[in-house]
């Protein structure tokens, strides 16, 4: 097998099948445009030897990283195009009158609060003051018992964490969930890893809480950063990983309250239930182990250093609403050190993402009324099912899984929902109070109404209409306990999806994210869960197995690639994705296979209409990063670099194989022995 490495940039545009520097014309297109720019193709390189350079090679070798960002491709371009379009909205509604407690109103103020950096810094640490006091008064382990009653109340950062969600296995009630936290490193394996980099972001870790600390003014800074990171090194010794954290059976842990409590008794749950109204007999808890663990250190570790980790927790959650010194330490580790950025975000732009956290459905709801047409919402829920119908034939298709296994996975895809562009019903926040001049206390009071809300759903039916997502993300999201698949329409938009488009463009390009949701209900983990969207054994034991033969190929194959010398995607922690992402565009080509038996198809610029698909499949993941963000993401993501989606799915793919004629010398050539065709 050959394995797919690093890549080398190209500093020119060459030929290979087409004149690939000519831009191609309207009159070219059945109907719009192609969708895919011609100049973005490198034929340097050839298709079968590295897809991901011929597709983007031009357009990689033109648009440098900016100094702001660690990656910069089609996600984050989209993103930003997004963003301009929202901070106009935003600043069109300043200087209107509109109802208090209205979403207008709390956008255009909480958007002002974010804006005025001359009240930030006349505040200063005022408005952490009353959570500093609090902190500050602790003067035994009681007083640490009492600290986190109001830490969790006022949900300000405690080390473990709380969250209301559909029961994994009874999607129709809510259940209140615990699990694991408390670290300031982006994972567990960042306290242990060897090596000279990872040394060195341990040291700039310790040297970044140090200079927050000495801003905050307190004493001894230094060594309190050293107990800080001895604490959180022993806290992470006792984090599940994230490869297990992904499997429902190993995280889904029922259990009375009672036992729940006694896991962790230095806690005082009880007080806290009755405190918050909570109405739960019952919990889940992700993490059993990890909370044993954290009660011996609540009890074992001094009080002192429990004070400065909690001082330490508070900074660096509110660090971007502090003044200037504290944003520029914070990005400095964050951005710099631990993404190799160089510049921090424009304030206008970090404005947007505080919004983001806290009003992120209601600023969606300003971006779709605007950006978002019912002709692409019909264009989009009709490819949907183009790609429900194939997923359906190949199911039944199917010679690995049992006719049984078959009828109930059918049941399953016939169940799939989906939620198009944005919500038919829009969440009302009025009860939260936003001011023009209160960031911080903006935040909070969003914070808890929303904590707050979610406590109130417990023994209540759960709410299946409920978005995760605000309209305006360039993202998309299947959910195993709703058994749906979700697109806003931030991600509706060009490059992903152009309804004047080529349609073999699309359908490689948000067919295939389409596809990708479609697959993630049936991937290593979706599989566990059934049409109703419980975690249920549905599959036979046979067909467990030939699942898992097949899925370790895709774990083998992943596990040797390599971004960045010394590290290797991890293939068990991406492997839902890499499932996702082969069947998906696998599902997107056959799918636009049926649909031009209907309408016809002619080559356009030199490329098949099959060969198009490939293309707008490439032009999503169009992308380059920094080593450093690199480093991190396959440590932490469980999505693997953009290269390998592009290059290890095509090589995954037959038709691929078959659209660009490869040979078995070339270097995306792989034998069926170590191909994995699942779905």
């Amino acid at each position: 097998m050959k394995v797919l490495g690093k890549v080398t940039l190209p500093l020119f545009c060459g030929l290979f099948l087409v004149s690939s520097c000519q831009p191609s014309s309207v009159e070219d297109v059945m109907a719009g445009t192609l969708g895919f720019d011609i100049n973005h193709i490198d034929s340097s390189f050839s298709p079968c030897e590295d897809f991901f350079m011929f597709a983007s090679g031009g357009w990689i070798a033109e648009n440098p990283i900016p100094a702001s960002e660690a990656r910069w491709g089609s996600f984050p371009i989209l993103i930003e195009e997004n963003e301009i379009k929202l901070r106009g909205l935003l600043e069109g509604l300043e200087g209107k009158e509109f109802p208090k407690g209205s979403y207008k109103q709390q956008l255009r103020d909480y958007y002002i609060s974010a804006m005025d950096s001359i009240t930030v810094e006349d505040l200063g640490l005022e408005s952490l003051r009353p959570y500093l006091d609090n902190v500050n008064g602790i003067k035994n382990r009681n007083d640490i018992k009492s600290y986190l009653q109001y830490a969790v109340r006022e949900q300000i950062g405690v080390p473990f964490g709380m969250y209301v969600g559909a029961d994994s296995k009874n999607s129709e009630a809510y259940a209140l969930y615990f699990s694991q936290s408390g670290l300031g490193l982006p994972d567990r394996e960042y306290y242990f890893k060897e090596g000279e980099v990872s040394d060195q972001i341990r040291q700039k870790y310790v040297g970044h809480i140090t200079e927050m600390l000495q801003l905050a003014g307190v004493e001894n800074a230094g060594r309190q950063a050293a107990d800080i990171m001895a604490l959180e090194t022993e806290i992470a010794n006792n984090h599940m990983n994230r490869r297990d954290q992904r499997k429902p059976e190993l995280t889904y842990n029922k259990m009375d309250f009672e036992s729940f409590a006694g896991l962790m008794p230095f806690f005082n749950w009880n007080t806290m239930a009755e405190e918050l109204s909570i109405n739960a007999d019952s919990v889940i808890v992700r993490q059993p182990d990890f909370f044993r663990a954290m009660d011996k250190i609540f009890n074992n570790s001094d009080v002192d250093v429990w004070k400065s980790y909690f001082t330490w927790h508070l900074l660096r959650k509110y660090s971007d609403y502090l003044p200037h010194d504290f944003v520029k330490s914070s990005f400095d580790f964050y951005g710099r050190a631990l993404s190799g950025t160089t510049e921090n975000k424009p304030r206008w732009k970090r404005s947007i993402n505080k919004i983001n956290g806290g009003l992120s459905e209601p600023l969606g709801r300003l971006f779709s009324d605007k950006y978002f047409s019912p002709e692409s919402r019909n264009k989009v829920e009709k490819m949907v099912e183009d790609i429900r119908a194939v997923y359906r034939e190949r199911i039944m298709e199917n010679e690995w899984m049992n006719e049984d296994t078959k009828e109930k996975a059918i049941e399953k895809l016939n169940a799939f929902n989906y939620k198009i562009g944005y919500p038919d019903n829009w969440k009302d926040f009025s009860q939260v109070e936003i001011l023009p001049n209160d960031l911080v206390g903006n935040r909070q009071r969003i914070t808890v109404y929303q904590f707050k809300d979610k406590l109130a759903r417990l023994g209540t039916a759960v709410d299946k209409s409920e978005w995760f997502m605000g309209a305006h993300v360039v993202n998309a999201y299947y959910s195993p306990s709703f058994n749906e698949i979700v697109f806003p329409a931030g991600i509706l938009q060009p490059p992903f999806f152009d309804a004047k488009a080529d349609d073999a463009v699309n359908y490689g390009a948000i067919g295939g994210v389409i596809g990708h949701e479609f697959t993630h209900g049936f991937d290593d983990q979706g599989r566990k869960y059934n049409a109703f969207g419980n975690l249920s054994s549905w599959w036979s034991t046979e067909d467990s197995a030939r699942f898992a033969e097949r899925t370790q190929k895709v774990v083998e194959f992943y596990s040797k690639l390599s971004p960045v010398e010394g590290y290797f995607v991890d293939g068990e922690l991406t492997l839902g994705e890499n499932i996702a992402d082969i069947g998906g565009l696998t599902l997107a080509y056959h799918a636009y296979k049926k649909h031009i038996s209907k309408t016809g198809s002619k080559v356009i610029n030199g490329f098949t209409p099959e060969q198009r698909v490939f293309l707008g499949w490439a032009k999503v993941w169009q992308s380059q990063a920094t080593e450093e963000f690199l480093r991190k993401q396959v440590q932490t993501d469980p999505h693997s670099p953009s290269q390998y989606r592009v290059n290890a799915t095509m090589s995954m793919i037959p038709e691929f194989k078959q659209a660009f004629e490869c040979e078995e010398d070339d270097p995306l050539f792989i034998t069926e022995e170590e191909r994995a065709i699942i779905w």
